[in-house]
């Protein structure tokens, strides 16, 4: 296909000064941009377009300079007509100047991309102000790559978590939406690569610093953010070499205030008409609250070398370490009540919509059970990537090119929770109007002699993974006719991984269901001055003062532990469990506390392999201005697995087991071939449409692999022929059920995805910024992964094998997604100053999807009272999301707001607090992520050519989250209600 006028062709109409310009200013807005090496292309523009130029246009250059937002725009243009498959982009020239905070923020504004404002995925109860999850065209199976190669951290998934890289060392962010086969296979939903500097992407010396001050006004908490990068380049008799050294730190602190209204019952513990009889109501479990204090350190240092001894090799060396901090403590309200018991007092006001609970006194026998916590989760994290490559133009036909890779990543975490109890006489909730109300007896409350120490859970892991890789390439390209060029390589990788769970450890101290078993009855419970170490002490009262910014009504004055309670894990748990058990009336009848401290039972050994191959074939005609590729890539890959096996202890069933924990080993190998076929064609000028078709994977997670299982056990009062089962010592197996529930399977294989895209885009514009684009999309998935129970053999301590009814994560069913993205951009020249200096860019994205998974009960969404739900969307999906930017560039000044926005997807299946077994129901409810948009901006003004001041904005609306819980009869309605920060920083940035 020729050169459009942007890179330089025979027929060039943009001034080569703006040419120039365009090329040495990067993107400030989420737009479209090229393919793989499009900074090399870039670059090879520049140089044809220096070639052309006189010295009058080299006279223009230095007379005109084209800046700043606009800039990026006409370099958006010019890399998207030349991309090779459908990439989406947000580049930033100015040194350490994203658009946004975060990696995950940016790339929320990319068409087709959306992010979960939640600290982990699939949990609705806690809420991240810069985001988490991403996913692209609904799906969370996305690679990440630093600089086009593999990147990880050691969470037990395969991609970076993006809210851990500092965006301050980056200089773009690319998102491939479909793939050619020489690109790294596994990015079903798309491609995340992370793009930073090269010393030779400057002329000489350069020396750029950005220092911010970052105020969240909720949290009410000023930190600090720096970078600074350095960079030359010498001619020396070896050849060219350069130097680039980056390092940035940046802090945050934020507050987030929550409330919840809890699952619906349908009870009749309560007269509601008067007559005598107790009636069906849907009334709530509770209500409760919580406070969210988030501290999060992130630092990074890069370090780039190029060395080019003559016009035909060049070497790279690059190294990168990004290591992350964060540490966010919860004080929490919460009920934890038996459900079926709650009823609402009917001497007191209430109000019901039909038989369900709309506003009201809740009440139930004995007082309703609440707790008071102090969570605290600390985790830190490190990823480091070591990469050196090679590049050799044998001559006009041949290039070579390798590179070999190092990268190691870890990560560490405690998660520790320490909560008090009290029988709450009674919990006032009205939901008639938006936000609950609730309302309780804060005389109760503000006396610590009603509260009793309640429960520990603790939860740790610590994983280590390290991958080499290496590749190499080959590049023929023939002299004319159809075929452009044909290109070959190879790949192979091995990754090691250490991962160490202990899982979430409950225990209770002084629960009311212990006592006339554990502790007496017909007595008040143990009160907080259990001894002189484990006392009020070592308690605070929190009065959670401007709660949710003054907007909710809520009660204040509450005893709950102290922070250090939390963090003091293992010696305080261990304290407080002791002082506890003095207390109990039954020492035979209870296992005297011990701490799950990480050790062999809770370690996974996994070590994965793959090699690949590929070929790809250019083909083009000049005179239809038509060109693409085709080609495959084929790649083995293999897995192995180390881990245990957690054997039944009952004493009835002897023969299966006395509770050890027995090593296990899996491996597991497979084998894809996946063809690409990339199209592009100009049909009449400045109007280009393309086309796509590719085959895709998506490897399981390395959590999903683990080789570990729990087994369990459970008397039957019959056997499978309807006779009763006896009630003796030892139990025969056709008298037990033999169960185990595991979120691992090491026998998994990759989703598979036959994947389509078709777009037109038009340059309507392009000398002034102006272009229109439409991307329509396809992807047929199988192999979806979703748990099923299968029957799986386990050795029995006699010797023979018995069957156990396992659920655990099974390549099964099918899904299939298509959508459309939309985007427009441009500048308003045609205005009258000073409005000439606005522009807008805006995208939308819609995406359905259908699913045909077998239903398993294990799974399957069940209501409260037992009913089933219809068919549910795919998890992370929203159907439609929406970006708008408006800027104002003009003279010193860059002013832009973007608008984020997003609409509602389901979150999670039977989350924490919306599970349960009451009633011999085993419930689990839908929890829904309501729509959510967000204002952000930025305002700059350039002080002179080395300086710039600035003051960054996110969240200007004060934006609230909510959840929604589905329930069938007494309704959809929100659950949860979150407002966060507005964050502020005033920034300056240096250059010279």
């Amino acid at each position: 296909m020729p050169k459009h006028p942007h890179r330089g062709g025979a027929v060039s109409r943009l001034p080569v000064h703006l040419v120039r310009s365009a090329l040495a200013l990067g993107i400030a807005l989420a737009l479209p941009v090229g393919v793989l090496h499009a900074q090399e292309q870039s670059a090879a523009a520049a140089t044809a377009a220096d070639s052309a130029a006189t010295e009058t246009e080299t006279t223009e250059l230095d007379a005109v300079q084209v800046q700043g937002i606009r800039a990026s725009v006409m370099r958006a243009q010019d890399i998207k007509r030349d991309a090779d498959t459908f990439v989406d982009s947000v580049t930033s020239q100015d040194i350490g100047a994203l658009p946004d905070r975060s990696v995950t923020e940016t790339l929320s504004r990319i068409p087709g991309v959306t992010i979960d404002r939640f600290l982990a995925v699939g949990d609705p109860e806690h809420f991240s102000a810069e985001g988490n999850g991403v996913q692209v065209r609904g799906l969370t199976q996305v690679r990440s790559e630093l600089n086009g190669r593999d990147s990880f951290s050691a969470s037990g998934g395969r991609g970076l978590s993006f809210q851990d890289v500092p965006s301050e060392l980056m200089a773009g962010v690319d998102v491939y939406k479909n793939q050619t086969a020489e690109m790294i296979e596994g990015g079903l939903g798309g491609t995340v690569n992370l793009r930073t500097r090269l010393p030779f992407d400057f002329e000489g010396e350069k020396l750029a610093a950005s220092f911010s001050v970052n105020n969240g006004d909720f949290a009410d908490k000023t930190s600090p953010s720096a970078s600074v990068l350095y960079s030359n380049r010498w001619n020396t008799g070896a050849g060219d070499f350069g130097i680039l050294v980056d390092v940035a730190r940046s802090d945050l602190a934020t507050r987030t205030d929550g409330m919840f209204v809890r699952p619906f019952f349908n009870n009749s513990n309560a007269d509601i008409t008067g007559d005598g009889v107790n009636d069906e109501a849907w009334v709530p479990r509770g209500a409760d609250w919580r406070t969210l204090n988030y501290d999060r350190r992130r630092s990074g240092a890069y370090l780039g070398m190029q060395w080019r001894p003559n016009d035909d090799v060049e070497v790279v060396a690059t190294a990168f370490q990004s290591t992350y901090n964060e540490l966010w403590n919860e004080d929490a309200i919460f009920v934890d009540n038996d459900p079926t018991q709650v009823r609402i007092d009917t001497t007191q006001p209430y109000e019901l919509d039909g038989n369900v609970f709309r506003s009201g006194r809740v009440i139930q026998p004995g007082g309703v059970p609440m707790g008071t916590d102090i969570r605290a989760s600390n985790r830190d994290s490190k990823t480091t990537d070591f990469s050196a490559g090679l590049k050799w133009t044998v001559n006009d036909k041949v290039e070579l090119s390798t590179d070999l890779q190092y990268i190691k990543a870890d990560t560490k975490s405690l998660d520790s929770t320490v909560a008090l109890g009290l029988l709450m006489p009674y919990i006032d909730v009205d939901l008639t109007n938006g936000l609950p109300s609730i309302g309780v007896d804060q005389q109760f409350t503000s006396n610590p002699d009603n509260y009793y120490w309640g429960f520990t859970m603790d939860h740790q892991d610590d994983n280590e993974a390290e991958q080499v890789a290496w590749r190499a390439d080959i590049k023929y390209s023939f002299d004319s006719g159809f075929f452009r060029a044909i290109r070959g390589g190879v790949r192979t990788t091995r990754r090691d991984a250490t991962s160490i769970d202990t899982g979430y450890n409950w225990a209770a101290a002084i629960q009311p269901w212990m006592q006339w078993w554990q502790l007496p009855g017909g007595v008040p419970l143990p009160g907080l001055d259990l001894n002189s170490q484990v006392n009020s002490s070592l308690t605070h009262f929190n009065e959670f003062k401007n709660f949710y910014r003054g907007d909710a009504n809520t009660p204040g004055g509450f005893y709950a532990p102290i922070l250090a309670t939390a963090l003091g894990y293992p010696g305080s748990y261990q304290a407080i469990h002791e002082a506890a058990e003095e207390y109990y009336i039954n020492p035979g009848g209870f296992t005297p506390y011990s701490p799950a401290l990480p050790g062999p039972q809770h370690t996974n050994v996994q070590e994965e392999s793959t090699n690949s191959a590929y070929l790809m074939l250019n083909f083009g005609l000049d005179d239809a201005a038509f060109d693409g590729n085709v080609g495959v890539r084929v790649v083995r890959t293999e897995n192995s697995a180390k881990g245990y096996v957690v054997f039944p202890n009952q004493a009835y069933a002897p023969f299966l087991g006395s509770g050890e924990s027995e090593p296990v080993s899996a491996e597991n190998s497979y084998t894809d071939v996946l063809p690409s076929l990339n199209m592009r064609w100009e049909a009449i000028e400045n109007v280009i449409f393309r086309f796509a078709a590719s085959k895709a994977i998506a490897r399981p997670n390395f959590s999903d692999m683990q080789a570990y299982q729990i087994l369990n056990v459970s008397r039957r009062d019959f056997d499978d022929a309807g006779n009763a089962c006896p009630d003796v010592p030892v139990v025969s197996v056709e008298c037990l059920d033999l169960t185990g529930s595991s979120y691992d399977n090491p026998y998994l294989e990759p989703m598979k995805a036959n994947q389509f895209d078709l777009s037109a885009e038009w340059y309507f514009d392009p000398d002034h910024g102006g272009m229109a684009w439409v991307n329509l999309f396809y992807k047929d998935i199988k192999d979806y992964f979703r748990r099923q129970t299968q029957e799986v053999p386990f050795p029995g301590a006699d010797g023979n094998t018995y069957d156990y009814l396992i659920s655990r994560p099974v390549n099964v069913g099918t899904a299939s997604i298509r959508g459309a993205e939309l985007g427009w951009n441009q500048f308003f020249d045609f205005l009258p100053a000073p409005f000439d200096g606005f522009g807008m860019s805006a995208n939308y994205t819609y995406i359905d999807s259908a699913t045909e998974v077998p239903n398993n009960i294990d799974v399957q969404p069940v209501d409260t009272d037992g009913s089933t739900f219809d068919d549910l969307p795919a998890d992370g999906l929203s159907k439609n999301a929406f970006n708008v930017a408006a800027f104002y560039e003009k003279g010193p000044w860059q002013v832009r707001l973007a608008y984020n926005w997003r609409s509602k997807y389901l979150l999670s299946v039977g989350p924490n607090g919306y599970n349960g077994n009451n009633n011999n129901i085993v419930w689990k409810l839908p929890v829904y992520s309501d729509d959510y948009g967000q204002l952000d901006g930025s305002v700059f003004y350039r002080v002179s050519d080395n300086v710039q001041i600035g003051l960054e904005m996110n969240n200007l609306n004060n934006a609230e989250q909510r959840t929604i819980m589905d329930q069938n009869d007494a309704g959809s309605r929100t659950t949860s209600w979150y407002v966060n920060d507005r964050r502020y920083a005033a920034t300056i940035r240096l250059t010279f």
